[in-house]
């Protein structure tokens, strides 16, 4: 709680006026782009994998943000790819008994489990399902640790699906206090939460809004005793999935941003935690592209191979005219738009170096699409991806700019543009990076750590506008670039 200002509670407050400038036009084409590609996987048994691992990861991730139990990144890979399986976890992988982890574990994978049931069932969002949701998150989870009245530390039994009939405040040092909503105010403050919400449905508001709101709006109530943060998670989740969107999975990983994000939203700035969920979405949709042709085509005969490879090429040689040339003209469009901003910089930096000598210098380079040097830069850009969690398709297009540096050592700042996801998905991805060059012993080249100058790529459909995706790539270059230049010269010591 070190920093975080005191909290005096009031009732929630609905959306704010401007919700609709919270909107991502970019994770909005994604999804509409995952759509298409969804339609001819739906059926196979490979997409029903895809998302099973999905769902076992949020039921183990949710637990390990309210670090209910720890467990390690392999006995986690296991437990997504083979089965949430006492059997997979290791004493060494957490810090409980593992049969209880496991339990745990499988109790958030049945809650999980039922928010498609309720969407399925078409059942309205009220009380009584929220408070099945808490039963079944805590199903064996039998205590919770609180303060008595004088401030010791004490464990009680935990009411499950039940509200709370005890404040449940936080206080830490320096006076700090957080004040949730009072008992006796819970019933009413849901019953409002519940109100606003069915009132958005009609709004068209995006979902990554409405989940952004929803979340937080349900923690400041805090209506549980205990497990409230799970709850939360859920409701988000049932919101992204009534939309056809991927469960939201915050991971171990994510959790500084996530409670830095719910802090600015006490504050009433939703803006970090939109972009949180937006960033999650993303990851889950680049994942998706990337990997569903492949999870496609894992299992199937060889008479299937053969018929599936005879409908791919047919498929392909369909949708060049129209997926091809549309989103690639636009590409070719930003890799100019990105030559020419990366040359005004080379100037700059340029000048900035006049007087330090010959060897100090700056310069700009590109490669348009289907010119000999497009295929130039191959490992920088395979790494950046990797790194970003998503396949890089050179084959379908690959262009590039950037601009090298000279002071002693060679600094790089790039940016690739190339296709993403198995196949032609209509997607294409700018991918910006940072990385140096030296000689090594033997005169070769030696390529330094490739740093990705963004949590993900920046992405555009066929569907887009080429003009408000040209808006959108201007602000984000500016940033990349100054991003670059600012690691370079921390590099320099200066």
């Amino acid at each position: 709680m070190e920093g975080q200002e005191s909290h005096v509670w009031h009732p929630i407050e609905d959306l704010p006026p401007k919700w609709s400038d919270l909107s991502d036009p970019q994770v909005e084409a994604l999804i509409r782009a995952w759509w298409e590609q969804a339609k001819r996987l739906k059926d196979t048994d490979s997409y029903t994998e895809f998302l099973t691992r999905l769902r076992r990861q949020w039921a183990i991730e949710t637990g390990i943000l309210e670090r209910l139990y720890a467990l390690s990144d392999g006995a986690t890979k296991t437990l997504i790819e083979r089965g949430l399986d006492a059997a997979f976890i290791g004493r060494d992988d957490t810090d409980r008994d593992p049969a209880h982890v496991a339990a745990i574990i499988q109790d958030q994978h049945t809650a999980i489990e039922g928010l498609y049931q309720f969407i399925s069932g078409q059942r309205p969002l009220g009380t009584s399902y929220i408070k099945e949701l808490h039963r079944t998150l805590t199903e064996h989870q039998t205590q919770y640790h609180g303060r008595d009245t004088l401030g010791h530390e004490v464990t009680r039994v935990l009411p499950r699906g039940e509200w709370k009939k005890l404040p449940n405040n936080v206080e830490g040092p320096n006076g700090f206090s957080f004040e949730f909503c009072p008992p006796e105010h819970v019933d009413s403050e849901v019953d409002a939460l519940l109100a606003m919400h069915c009132c958005h449905e009609t709004w068209q508001v995006p979902p990554y809004v409405e989940a952004a709101w929803l979340h937080h709006a349900f923690t400041l109530v805090h209506p549980f005793t205990d497990g409230n943060g799970r709850v939360a998670r859920c409701l988000a989740t049932l919101v992204f999935l009534k939309e056809n969107w991927f469960p939201l999975v915050i991971t171990r990983n994510d959790r500084g941003e996530y409670i830095r994000s719910l802090r600015e939203a006490d504050k009433g700035d939703l803006r970090r935690l939109v972009g949180l969920f937006v960033a999650v979405q993303g990851r889950a949709i680049r994942e998706a592209l990337s990997l569903s042709e492949e999870l496609a085509y894992e299992k199937v005969a060889m008479g299937s191979i053969l018929a599936a490879v005879s409908e791919r090429f047919s498929r392909l040689r369909q949708e060049q005219e129209t997926l091809k040339q549309q989103v690639y003209q636009t590409a070719d469009a930003l890799q100019v738009q990105a030559s020419e901003r990366l040359r005004e910089v080379a100037r700059e930096v340029a000048e900035a170096l006049g007087g330090q000598g010959r060897e100090y210098r700056a310069y700009s380079s590109a490669a348009a699409r289907d010119t000999d040097k497009a295929g130039y830069n191959y490992y920088q850009i395979v790494e950046c991806a990797r790194a970003q969690g998503y396949f890089a398709n050179l084959e379908v297009c690959q262009a590039w700019a950037g601009i090298a540096i000279l002071t002693g050592n060679k600094t790089e700042i790039l940016f690739s543009f190339h296709g993403m996801g198995k196949g032609l998905t209509g997607v294409v991805a700018c991918a910006a990076m940072y990385y140096t060059r030296q000689a090594g012993d033997g005169g070769e080249t030696m390529i330094g750590e490739v740093t990705p100058l963004s949590p993900g790529p920046f992405t555009f459909t066929y569907e887009e506008d080429p003009a408000e995706v040209a808006k959108r790539f201007s602000a984000w270059v500016d940033d990349r670039i100054i991003l670059g230049l600012d690691r370079w010269r921390k590099a320099l010591g200066a």
